[in-house]
């Protein structure tokens, strides 16, 4: 189920959480981050620099005040159609110009909007930074907003909305934020809606360029093996002729939550989607720690199986979302047990074990979410335009581990939005126990039957046609289906804060509930297992050995990992409830590709890119952002033939177009002899294996 704020665990975070824990422990190294270098050009640019040796690579992120908040009454969706426009041509390059001189450089763009920004995010090796600075400067200064353009990519944004009105945990998503913060901005969808994409004009992209996106208030951030005086006379060079004043902000209306419970008729749906939703400060606020911490309590251990708590932050407010789904006739159990444990949150006491256990999983993610280039500036950036000093990343362990549920608990006790979003006659005359209910009115909201107007029944039709294609290209369906167990071992390379670590991983992998997943690297080794419903990690590193029992969170994380190889994504793609669409043809690697998107069961909207000749799988792509920026990147080559599949021997992953591992197979065996010990959980005393249950 795709979530439109969650960063679902998958095998990466895992690889990362390994490496941080292996450094940590083998080398006794604090995760900081000093404060960037910082100037501003005569034009109001601001340009922060973090020098990180390592890695000959250098990311850059531009930050303007050009988000949701920025957007007219009526305008929705500008701010996001003009961000996309910025690289669809400008005054000296066509796009197909712009994208071939990205390709050549090697370099990463993307572009998007945040409820307070907008943001142009780029990537690429040392000796190329200038060039693409150079490129980043044509986009924001010159671009061209053709008519051609304008109207392409007015198109694809309403097939973006016809996609997400066919998923109802996306709209259960949003209309949560839309009721939690009322009139607010935040509550927008980014996409706004079909009737505000149509009344959108070229005039309108361009005003909202001319008003938002402009130097006085922006901010460049860059990080990587670079050197700082070099990174000013860079920016300074190619920046500089950037003029102009941006709009101050307009005043909106503060936060007005839509209390109570509340149905959300979706008569197409198979599953009700239960949203509780809590407003909460914004990132620069004290009290804002003590919202990430009780999330991570959440998480930990105080919400029933299957359900998750995200925190989306802002400059002005943040968004505590519950999340979970449930057969409509079992809705109100589920929302039950979700006000249960906010109700046991809210009682917590201040210095009770619930509390600092939250505090040390909060202190100790942190350092995850900062580790790539692109997290520590997309992180910065947020916390600067909040209004926090430039030290802030340095800072926020100490803020978590002294923080509290005060504040959580005030919004707890003084009501908030619980959203059960589902089909309303399956649901009649079974929500008694929740107390009074209201249905809410339509409001022109995209129902799961009007879905079909915003996706063609020939994008659905060749959607269908190429994951056929995928299949039979990779031995087909039969033989995929038939490979109930597959082990692998390969050669593993990490790069992590400027860092290489070079090891190895084995995963194996039993349809259709079992994953024993070993990474060794540097000293450690690490086990993760998943058995059924239940899973667990083990931790070896020297003489000491650590035993974590796996949460609900975890237990999705494993999950995600099983059905990530090649054989699960191409049998979720051929499943009837896939729905795959086709999309625009696109370049992979100089090759070109078909692509195509579905739903996959357990890890959400993913896209396929497709060799156009044999119709294998060359990439696949997963956790969009709301705005449609795929964060997650894998690449396979290099196919095999094993048990009538072939199986790609190589994968390279990036986040955010940053590579992060890459892997080389050694050895794969399918429906092989399965090692049963590997799924008996071993029993840890004191730092040592003392048997297996």
């Amino acid at each position: 189920m795709k979530r439109a704020f969650t960063l679902r665990a998958t095998a990466l975070l895992a690889l990362l959480a390994i490496a941080t824990v292996s450094l940590l422990m083998l080398t006794g190294a604090a995760a900081r981050v000093a404060a960037p270098v910082s100037r501003t050009l005569p034009n109001g640019l601001r340009v922060v620099v973090f020098v990180r040796p390592g890695l000959p690579i250098v990311q850059a992120q531009l930050s303007v005040p050009a988000g949701l908040t920025a957007e007219a009454p009526g305008h929705g969706g500008l701010a996001f159609l003009t961000a996309q426009l910025l690289r669809q041509g400008t005054t000296s390059r066509s796009a197909e110009d712009f994208a071939t001189e990205l390709d050549t450089l090697g370099a990463t763009l993307a572009i998007n909007v945040t409820r307070d920004a907008g943001q142009m995010a780029a990537g690429c090796r040392v000796p190329e930074f200038e060039s693409l600075l150079e490129l980043m400067s044509d986009a924001v200064v010159n671009p061209l907003f053709s008519e051609e353009a304008f109207q392409g990519v007015r198109r694809q944004v309403a097939g973006q909305l016809g996609q997400q009105s066919q998923n109802p945990a996306v709209l259960a998503d949003e209309r949560a934020t839309a009721l939690a913060f009322g009139a607010h901005a935040y509550g927008h969808s980014a996409r706004g809606n079909l009737e505000s994409l149509l009344g959108v004009t070229r005039d309108h992209v361009r005003e909202f360029h001319r008003d938002h996106w402009r130097p006085d208030r922006a901010v460049l951030a860059i990080a990587g093996d670079i050197d700082a005086e070099r990174a000013f006379a860079s920016a300074a060079e190619w920046f500089g002729r950037w003029g102009g004043k941006a709009l101050p902000d307009a005043p909106h209306a503060a936060p007005s939550p839509r209390k109570g419970v509340l149905v959300y008729d979706l008569p197409g749906s198979p599953a009700t989607e239960v949203r509780a939703a809590l407003v909460g400060p914004g990132r620069g606020d004290a009290g804002y720690p003590g919202w990430a911490v009780a999330r991570e309590a959440l998480e930990g251990g105080l919400l029933p199986a299957g359900a998750h708590a995200t925190l989306v932050p802002g400059r002005e407010a943040s968004l505590l979302l519950v999340s979970a789904s449930a057969r409509p006739e079992s809705t109100a159990t589920v929302a039950l047990r979700i006000r249960g444990a906010l109700r046991t949150l809210a009682s917590a006491p201040s210095r009770g074990e619930t509390l600092a256990t939250a505090r040390r999983r909060a202190a100790g993610a942190w350092p995850l979410s900062i580790e790539t280039l692109g997290q520590v500036l997309a992180s910065w950036l947020a916390g600067d335009a909040a209004g926090l000093a430039a030290g802030q990343l340095d800072s926020m362990p100490a803020a978590l581990l002294a923080a509290d549920f005060s504040g959580v608990a005030r919004a707890i006790t003084g009501g908030y939005t619980l959203l059960l979003a589902g089909p309303a006659e399956r649901m009649r005359g079974r929500l008694g126990a929740l107390g009074d209910v209201e249905t809410l009115a339509a409001e022109g909201e995209p129902s799961m039957a009007d879905a079909s107007i915003r996706v063609t029944p020939e994008q659905r039709r060749r959607g269908r046609q190429l994951v056929s294609a995928a299949v039979a290209a990779h031995g087909g369906a039969a033989k995929l289906a038939a490979a109930h167990t597959s082990e692998l071992d390969g050669d593993l390379h990490l790069n992590m804060a400027g860092r290489e670590l070079v090891g190895e991983a084995r995963y194996l992998r039993v349809d259709p509930d079992r994953l024993a997943y070993t990474t060794r690297l540097l000293e450690f080794e690490h086990r993760q297992v998943l058995d059924g419903t239940r899973g667990w990690a083990l931790s070896i590193a020297g003489d000491s050995t650590t035993l974590v029992l796996s949460d609900s969170t975890a237990l999705a994380s494993l999950r995600g990992i099983l059905e990530s190889d090649l054989v699960h994504v191409l049998r979720a793609a051929n499943e009837p409830t896939a729905d795959p669409v086709a999309q625009d043809k696109g370049e992979l690697d100089g090759k070109p590709c078909d692509r195509v998107e579905f739903m996959a069961p357990h890890n959400g909207r993913m896209r396929l890119s497709l060799d156009l000749a044999t119709h294998r799988v060359l990439a696949v792509e997963s956790l969009p952002t709301p705005q449609g920026v795929w964060r997650d990147h894998r690449r396979w080559s290099e196919f095999i033939l094993v048990e009538g599949v072939w199986w790609p021997r190589q994968e390279v992953r990036e986040v955010d177009g940053e590579k992060v591992t890459s892997m080389v197979l050694r050895r794969l065996t399918v429906n092989g002899a399965v090692d049963s010990s590997l799924f008996r959980r071993p029993i840890v005393v004191r730092g040592e294996i003392r048997g297996v249950e």
